[in-house]
């Protein structure tokens, strides 16, 4: 049971026992349901142990991240796997009478399609980041302006599917939590530059293999690109330090 000013008291379902002093409540209506979500001042937040590592990341379409090391995390897309089935309820509702009750309990099914795709999404992004912050004591990333990049038309959905920026977010409140640090770089030539040697090779989105003509170091683009995020991520430490 809760009880809040204004409304009384409700009933409430609790996920987990409530730690802390509870300073701010949030109520909100999702396409199952009511939530509640409590927000608490003086739960303990024990740091990870460190580790040593650092890494740098590189988030792309193809697969979801590389990192420096040479491992990568594929891309799930969610929204793409069930783009058909959200197609299929949205053009249930477009059926249906305006107003009738068919209708509303159609546009509730769409919801929570839409709602599965969303957690689903969210869920693997926690968990990604969850695993970087105990591998690794420093994450760079890129600093991407994702609103600029979802102007384009061709790689809009597809962007907006893989979250770039909800992963930053995660993984930033979870580093902080965690006594980690995460360093965001400027994206700039980072997948051009040759790791190796620091040769500017010119190549277009379709080559997915970095091969250096100066140095003759082999790799692929996307994790030579995450070395050179890990480097600017070092340098910009570095200068901060």
């Amino acid at each position: 049971m809760l009880l809040l000013s204004t409304i009384g008291r409700i009933a409430v379902r609790w996920s987990r026992p409530v730690t802390g002093t509870i300073k701010t409540v949030t109520v909100s209506r999702e396409a199952d349901g009511w939530y509640v979500c409590c927000s608490c001042a003086g739960v303990p937040t024990p740091p990870l142990p460190l580790t040593g590592q650092e890494t740098g990341i590189d988030v792309g379409l193809r697969v979801f991240l590389a990192t420096a090391g040479g491992d990568t995390v594929e891309n799930p897309r969610y929204f793409r796997r069930a783009e058909k089935r959200l197609a299929k309820a949205q053009k249930r509702v477009s059926r249906r009478k305006q107003g009738s009750k068919r209708r509303n309990q159609a546009r509730t099914l769409l919801a929570k399609k839409h709602q599965t795709v969303r957690r689903q999404r969210q869920d693997f992004q926690h968990q990604v980041a969850l695993y970087l912050v105990r591998h690794y004591d420093m994450i760079s990333l890129e600093d991407l302006r994702v609103a600029t990049l979802v102007r384009n038309p061709h790689l809009a959905t597809s962007i907006s599917d893989a979250g770039w920026s909800a992963l930053r977010s995660t993984l930033e409140y979870k580093a902080a939590g965690a006594g980690k640090q995460v360093v965001v770089v400027a994206p700039a030539y980072t997948s051009q530059d040759c790791s190796a040697c620091g040769e500017r090779v010119r190549k277009n989105l379709s080559l997915r293999t970095h091969i250096c003509p100066s140095c003759g170091f082999i790799a692929d683009r996307d994790h030579n690109a995450a070395m050179n995020i890990l480097r600017a991520g070092q340098t910009r430490r570095g200068a901060a330090a």
